[in-house]
């Protein structure tokens, strides 16, 4: 990798959003409904034009537009959703207790473990269930009053959604203080040089696998009219984009598509606990008898979960489920009304990548 590469990774890192553009469902189809990010941002900074989405120089950089976007358009980066379960984890692992906090109330304390967020509501519901099922040490700190004094109106009930999604799925809860206390254990110039070690490291972590995202050219996201070119530089193109991502994905173990971080926490914890795959806390899509296998929905699905294809004759339109993310784009639309999402049981995101189910 030349530095160029790297210029241009740290230069991405050191953006608080990233954003995706062609998985805006709103950009996609003017009959998209969607305007999550729009209704919990603080300072009306969002708006669209033909092809983009952009924020303007007052955004306060709080992230919480990322937590409701399902397809991942809109994600933060400072930290990424990555970096902070894997800091959490990670503190959760090296002390007594660890405080997670909104950066504008300070933990001031010394020698108190604890990670900062710009806003409690920039996280989402799947990085709760993770610390909730993983972390029995986590607590949550909050001053007295703290959210009604904050500028981010928005803020509180985000995040008390999101947790109460988490804690409903787990069966498990997280307090809330308004005061903290000193853990027991390490030192506490040792804990310093510990977090220290560990921030840098996962900083130059996160800027290493942009600069080989970069190099690879993966994780690209295609327009639906680019999905549709079918000569021959475009088959080559795409053959080498599905092997860049599998090296990737291997190397790192994660997915390469903006799309699939939220939807990778969940799949991890559902493959570990029996209780959860039962539950339904999942949508998927059905296709009724009356379809006319028009393509319009397995053609605008930013996320590739509906495939259709012809083999001998047959048409038919396959759902890859691990990759429906619930954007709802599919169901607004199908203009003769005959693709619904029903409530699935989350064990049907387990398929084997490869082995799509036949919708119709």
């Amino acid at each position: 990798m030349n530095l160029l590469t790297w210029a241009k990774a740290i230069d991405k890192k050191t953006n608080a959003l990233v954003m995706e553009p062609n998985l805006c469902t709103r950009l996609i189809s003017p009959k998209s409904t969607c305007r999550q990010c729009v209704e919990v941002c603080p300072t009306n900074c969002i708006t669209f034009t033909k092809d983009t989405i952009e924020v303007s120089d007052s955004c306060m950089e709080c992230g919480i537009c990322a937590t409701g976007c399902p397809t991942n358009a809109l994600s933060s980066n400072r930290p990424s959703l990555q970096q902070l379960v894997q800091t959490v984890l990670h503190n959760s692992k090296e002390n007594e207790q660890v405080y997670l906090h909104c950066s504008k109330y300070p933990i001031k304390e010394e020698g108190v473990a604890a990670v900062a967020v710009p806003c409690l509501g920039s996280i989402p519901r799947e990085a709760w269930l993770s610390f909730l099922e993983e972390c029995d040490n986590l607590i949550v700190y909050l001053p007295d009053g703290g959210c009604a004094d904050c500028v981010i109106k928005q803020g509180e009930p985000v995040w008390q959604r999101e947790l109460s999604f988490g804690e409903t799925m787990s069966g498990n809860r997280l307090s809330v203080v308004s005061a903290v206390m000193q853990s027991r254990g390490m030192d506490e110039l040792d804990q310093r040089k510990r977090s220290l070690f560990y921030s840098i490291w996962s900083e130059w972590k996160a800027v290493h696998k942009l600069a080989v995202k970069e190099t690879l050219g993966t994780g690209e996201i295609k327009t639906y009219q680019e999905k549709l070119k079918n000569d021959r530089a475009s088959l080559i193109r795409k053959e080498w984009n599905e092997a860049a991502n599998g090296v990737m994905e291997k190397v790192f173990n994660e997915s390469t598509y903006p799309y699939q971080v939220k939807r990778n926490l969940f799949l991890e914890k559902i493959r570990k606990n029996k209780d959860l795959q039962a539950s339904k806390n999942v949508r998927l899509p059905m296709i009724l008898s009356d379809c006319t296998l028009c393509g319009a929905c397995s053609i605008l699905c930013p996320t590739d979960a509906l495939i259709q294809e012809t083999m001998n004759g047959v048409t038919q339109i396959k759902l890859n489920p691990e990759n429906c993310v619930d954007c709802k784009l599919c169901e607004e639309i199908c203009y003769f009304q005959q693709l619904k999402l029903v409530e699935k049981e989350n064990r049907e995101l387990l398929m084997e990548r490869g082995r799509e189910t036949v919708l119709f």
